[in-house]
């Protein structure tokens, strides 16, 4: 799958992360970006492993900075590297994203001249924690009424861009979860194109590695929705 590229920030990936890249790599993806950030020495053999791997590409944060920060380092990256336009796709390494809908964001973005493509999980499947169903349809609702627009997965990894969208992109502010809503504020706000894809709505369990914390991050989020609806210039960086 050429003139595509995959970005993968990650924080102390589990042992399963491996297999997924390789999976990815089996479909046809061709440059898979991963970022490791700040991951403990326990996990360095993680990435020196998928390091000797020819399709992927190591960027490195020191210390943990946050999700946000990880996407904005890949786009930079991508930016500096690539001539030609690509397709990109962010998605997470807790396994939370089938490799199918990888794929299908990647096609979906070739149709797209332009805008935002959003991976979208079904909230009322009947294995979809209470908690999970209740926040982020909670977070779609407040979304509509600040900003007019519904959106059904405001908090999902799994969107896909084009390479001509990234000087907005790491002009937003944010660096840890609140970034991927300020995202899609900034693009409400400009009239950008939004386009869903449903997407398997997978949850794992106790055995899911992830890094979001409910309250805390949905504090952050809420907080986020509430700053974007009263300045969109608070949102972007202005150099």
């Amino acid at each position: 799958m050429k003139k595509s590229i995959v970005v993968i920030p990650t924080y102390n990936p589990d042992q399963k992360f491996i297999p997924y890249v390789e999976e990815l790599i089996a479909a046809g993806i061709a440059t898979i970006i991963i970022v490791d950030d700040g991951s403990s020495e326990e996990t360095q053999h993680i990435f020196r492993k998928l390091e000797a791997v020819s399709a992927c590409t190591l960027l490195i944060h020191e210390e943990n900075r946050g999700k946000g920060a990880g996407l904005k380092t890949a786009f930079r990256h991508i930016q500096a590297t690539f001539v030609e336009e690509t397709a990109i796709v962010t998605a997470d390494a807790d396994g939370q994203h089938a490799v199918q809908d990888v794929v299908r964001l990647l096609e979906e973005l070739k149709k797209e001249a332009h805008g935002i493509v959003l991976g979208v999980r079904d909230f009322d499947l009947e294995h979809v924690p209470r908690k999970n169903a209740f926040g982020n349809k909670l977070t779609s609702r407040v979304f509509k009424w600040l900003f007019g627009t519904y959106i059904s997965d405001t908090q999902t990894g799994l969107r896909g861009f084009h390479s001509l969208d990234i000087p907005w992109l790491v002009a937003i502010k944010g660096e840890r979860f609140e970034y991927e809503m300020n995202m899609l504020m900034v693009a409400v706000h400009d009239d950008m194109q939004l386009v869903e894809v449903p997407i398997q709505t997978l949850y794992f369990g106790e055995e899911r590695v992830t890094h979001y914390k409910t309250f805390r991050d949905s504090g952050r989020i809420a907080k986020q929705l509430f700053v974007g609806l009263t300045m969109k210039k608070r949102l972007v960086e202005h150099n």
